[in-house]
This record gives structure tokens, sequence and C-alpha cells, in this order.
């Protein structure tokens, strides 16, 4: 499905629900943080209602301008991502007939109606360079509000009310910023997935006070990464500098670009250690826990839970025959009797082994190919885009590339709002460029 540019007049449905849209797009990054309307088990913070208000134009807009959509055919293998993202919605309301709680479920559902509509709104709402530019920068700008706030805690330890440490969880880590996110560990994964758009942007905009500011925030970015002690994202860390440097890099420039990004790092955690010398030793050693093998196994360390959940997760997905649990109801099943204790922990923390165990083989293959078809599209725009405009290709295949690790390490994936809004980008660039270059055929 295509948009007439000329139905898009300033009062019509269409613009109302590019409004709606970026609206959408910016209060995602807050989530549950802005407040909400309470509705028995949902809650509708702004996110949520500018979806439901984008969709509500969209919709009043293929009422009134049925001639402005053009509708190619055939539907399917134009539209296959789109098509795998509403039967992912539709599996989901399937798979509450063997969940053993489906309220759970539903609400799951809603989190992953959200999810999917930032998702699949985005080709039809940012189909320009413009407002592709224009998102991608909301996302710089809302990393340095985040980044202000992260330091903000780290020197206070005062936090938002959605933050885990203003109940008084763990006080004596209450130094960890968690921004608007409920803990640490997600708030390292925005960063993680930030860090792509900051080196993305200062290869390629040249002017000065551009580079300073960027150069700032990637340097805040590394200290604040340190600080939340979340070890898969170090690992992330090291995953970003070597594809970025051996990937994305001209082959003349791959050693020297390494060269200086090793040197921020080490810069920046030799300036960690000096201003807060007793919180780098407690990450170092969780860091060195990782190259421990008997941490794999013994069972109280977090490490050895996580491969509990691994293993409940492949017990769980053999148990229903490949189908899943249902959508929502990995903690119900493990609450209702695991094969390995994981010492109340419930979420399973891994976004593969929540995909997989709760929706099923089938999804989880889609989601698989549709996750890799972006990666390779977004890779083959950056090969073939010139001048300032490869910055955003380049951000987003760093960012894909990435991703596999990133989604290790939140409690869960599926109601974290930045791993769609990455999707998002990359979904709304892929059509952008693929309709760039049919434009070019055809000429």
């Amino acid at each position: 499905m295509q948009i007439d540019p000329a139905s898009q007049s300033a009062n019509s449905p269409l613009k109302l629900g590019y409004i709606s849209y970026l609206l959408f797009f910016v209060s995602a990054f807050w989530g549950p943080a802005l407040g909400g309307i309470p509705l028995g088990p949902f809650s509708l913070f702004p996110a949520r209602i500018f979806a439901l208000a984008a969709w509500g134009f969209l919709a009043l807009a293929l009422v009134c301008r049925r001639s402005s959509l053009a509708v190619t055919r055939p539907l399917l293998p134009r539209y296959w991502p789109e098509t795998f993202l509403a039967f992912w919605l539709l599996w989901g309301v399937f798979s509450l007939l063997w969940a053993i709680d489906p309220l759970r479920g539903a609400r799951d559902l809603f989190n992953l109606f959200i999810g999917l509509s930032l998702v699949g709104l985005a080709p039809l709402f940012l189909n320009s360079q413009k407002r592709l530019n224009r998102a991608a920068w909301i996302w710089l700008a809302t990393l340095g509000v985040f980044l202000a706030m992260g330091a903000y805690e780290h020197v206070t330890t005062m936090h938002l009310p959605v933050s885990r440490f203003s109940h008084g969880l763990q006080p004596h880590l209450a130094y960890r910023p968690t921004g608007v996110f409920v803990n640490e560990n997600n708030y390292a994964v925005f960063i993680s997935l930030s860090i792509p758009f900051l080196l993305a942007a200062f290869r390629h905009f040249n002017k000065t006070w551009t580079r300073i500011v960027l150069g700032l925030g990637l340097f805040a970015a590394l200290y604040l990464l340190f600080v939340t002690g979340s070890r898969i994202n170090f690992l992330v860390l090291m995953a970003s500098v070597l594809v970025f440097s051996f990937f994305l890099t001209s082959r003349g420039k791959r050693l020297k670009v390494f060269a200086l990004l090793m040197v921020l790092i080490v810069g920046t955690w030799f300036l960690f250690g000096v201003t807060q010398p007793s919180i780098r030793g407690y990450v170092a050693r969780q860091l060195g826990k990782i190259i421990v093998p008997g941490n794999y196994f013994e069972g109280g360390q977090s490490i050895a839970l996580r491969v509990k959940m691994a293993r409940n997760s492949l017990h769980f997905l053999l148990r229903t025959f490949g189908f899943g649990v249902g959508a929502g109801n990995f903690e119900a099943w493990i609450v209702r009797g695991a094969p390995f204790d994981t010492l109340d922990i419930e979420n399973p923390h891994n976004w593969w082994l929540e995909l997989a165990s709760e929706y099923g083989l089938l999804i989880f293959l889609g989601y698989l190919a549709f996750f890799a078809f972006l990666l390779w599209s977004t890779w083959r725009s950056w090969k073939e885009t010139r001048g300032r405009d490869k910055w955003l290709p380049e951000a987003l295949s760093l960012c894909l590339a990435i991703f596999p690790l990133v989604a290790i390490s939140p409690n869960s994936f599926l109601d974290y709002l930045p791993h769609w809004l990455i999707l998002s980008l990359a979904f709304a660039w892929q059509r952008y460029s693929t309709k760039g270059s049919e434009s070019q055929c055809a000429s």
C-alpha cells in the first residue's frame, strides 16, 4: 500500500495520522514513565493513545480518500513483512486457546499490538528522507535528555518512580542510572542501541559544533554504560566497535578507526576508575565473571540462572510440540513448575527464548526471516548510498548487527519500545530505499 503525497494536505486525515505517528514515535521512548490512565489490567500511557490515534486517522483516510491509496498486486510477494506482522498478532490471539493465564496473555498481546503498530505504520508515515532523518534526530535528541537524566541519577541516586531503585530495591546500587526504564540493564540497552547513531552522525556531519556535541555525547554514553555494570552490554560495545571498524569503514581506514575507538573506550574506562575507583572495581569483577566457566553452572550465579532459563524455555517448547506456551505465558509456566529452579526469577531475560517459547517455532522463524531481511536491506542500501545520506543506513546496519546480543539483556523485549523503534526505522528505510531504486529503474 502506497500513499499519494498529494493527498497529505494540511488538514487531511493522513497528515493528522502522520502527526499522531510522530507523537507516538516520540512518546514511545518514554513509555509508562509519562504516566497513564489505568483501565483494569491495562494502562493507556501517551504512546498507546497516539498509536490508537494514528490507526484511527489511517482508517478515516481509507474511508474518505480511497483513490489516494494505491494497492499494488500481488500483495503477498511485495508485502510479505506486513503479512507476517499481521499473522503474528493473529497467531498470538489464537494461542490464548491453550494459555494457562489468558488475562496475562491478553495484556501481552496489547503490548505486541503497540509494538507492531510502530513497525507496521512506519513505511506509511516515514516515507521520505526528510521524515526519516527527523525521526533519527529525535532519537539522538532523546538520547541527550536520557544521558542528562542518567548523570543526575548517578550523582544524586534519585530516580523516577518507574525505577526499581525508587522502591528501595538494592539501595547499594542506586548510583546506577535507569532513566525512564525499570532497571539499569534496560537503560544500558538504550545506550547500546544509540551509540551507532552517534558514530554514524559523527562520521558524516562535519560541522565543528555538531561533532563536539556528538563527541561529548559518545563520551557520556560510554561513561554511563560502564556505570550501569551491564555485562552483556560491554560485549555489545566491543561488537559495535568491531563491526563499525571492519565492516562499515573503507578498507584503508579500518585499523585507524578501530584504534581511535579503542583509545576512547580505554580512556573513558581510565577516567571512570579515577572518579569512581570502588565502582569500577565492582564492575570489573562482574565483567570477569563472564570468562569463568563455573559461573555458568553454579546455582546462585546470574549467568547460571540465565542458562537454566534457556533450558526451561527449550523444555516448554518441546512440551508444546513447537507451538509455544501462548502469548505472555512463559512466567505462568515457570510458576506452575519449571524443571530447572530459577530461584523465583520468572522472566526469561532473553528475547529469543521469550519469542520461541511463547509464540512457537513458526513465529520465531518468521521473525528471524524478517530481521535478516532488514539487516541485509539496510546494509545493501548503505553500500549503494552516497554522501551525507549514508549516515542513517550506516547507523541502522550497526544497530541491527549488534541486535542479537542486545536482545538477551532486558527482562522482556516485547514491551521494550526502543526495540520496536529500531525495527520501525529499519523497515521504513527499507521501503523508502526500495522505492527510490524502483524509480531509478523505471526512468
